[in-house]
């Protein structure tokens, strides 16, 4: 009998278990999907779903104040399948300044001091995360955190392998390669026709509230600080290539 339990033992202990199979994956997308499931699991509080999340890019956590292309597909991809859970997501574009992005006083929502995100959007919990190298893989961490007092509500862990693809992704020169080879002329700030598309196209994406008159003013470049901190360029107002290509793809 003692012999029967120990190799009915051996024999479950040899079986993965589902949550290591279902938590290693190649894709960002299906690593979203995952990380959002276990987010909806593992909340300790039940969140009212008429509230609004507020999503952002997943940060270097060797360095947590930056973020790559990856960071921002992951906060994407992960803050798109919780909002499948029937939970109110809202898209970092709208909002500044975002927690993983360089601010003034260089603080992030990794700070033991309350970021002001939750001041300014309104919001108050936001869908975060981390992500680094780690065993030949790249371990990305998800949670959930009360802006107030940077509580933490829910918490995921799975790793991504590090294919090509996710290397190029993890590069923080691969956003600004990718638009320096597919961006057209430069658009010139001080022309008001150029002026006017630029302001059309923050306004689109809800950043730019002003008049579109064709004055780089105040308003202008306060959205164009928004625009680049939402797409994991430093949080400035400059206007450059990188930009441009992300804000005008077609230009």
């Amino acid at each position: 009998m003692i012999r029967t339990i120990l190799i009915l033992c051996a024999l479950l202990g040899a079986i993965p278990s589902p949550g290591r199979a279902e938590c290693t994956s190649s894709r960002v997308e299906a690593l979203g999907a995952t990380l959002a499931e276990a987010l909806a699991a593992n909340l300790q509080v039940r969140l009212d779903r008429s509230a609004t999340i507020m999503t952002a890019p997943f940060a270097d956590l060797h360095d947590p104040k930056t973020t790559s292309a990856l960071g921002r597909i992951l906060g994407e991809e992960t803050g798109n399948s919780f909002s499948r859970y029937g939970y109110r997501v809202a898209d970092t574009r709208a909002f500044m300044p975002t927690p993983y992005s360089l601010k003034e006083t260089g603080q992030t929502a990794l700070t033991l001091e309350p970021d002001q995100a939750g001041a300014t959007s309104g919001m108050q919990t936001i869908l975060t995360g981390t992500y680094a190298l780690a065993d030949r893989g790249v371990l990305v961490s998800a949670r959930i955190v009360q802006i107030q007092d940077h509580a933490i509500l829910a918490t995921a862990s799975c790793r991504l392998r590090l294919t090509d693809e996710v290397r190029s992704l993890m590069d923080p020169s691969h956003s600004a390669a990718k638009a320096n080879k597919t961006a057209g002329p430069l658009l010139d700030l001080k022309k008001r026709a150029d002026t006017r598309r630029v302001q059309q196209a923050l306004a689109a994406q809800g950043l730019y509230k002003g008049k579109i008159d064709g004055i780089w003013g105040r308003k202008s470049k306060a959205a164009l600080l928004r625009f680049r901190a939402s797409v994991a360029l430093p949080a400035d107002d400059r206007w450059d290539q990188a930009t441009q290509a992300a804000l005008l793809p077609s230009s």
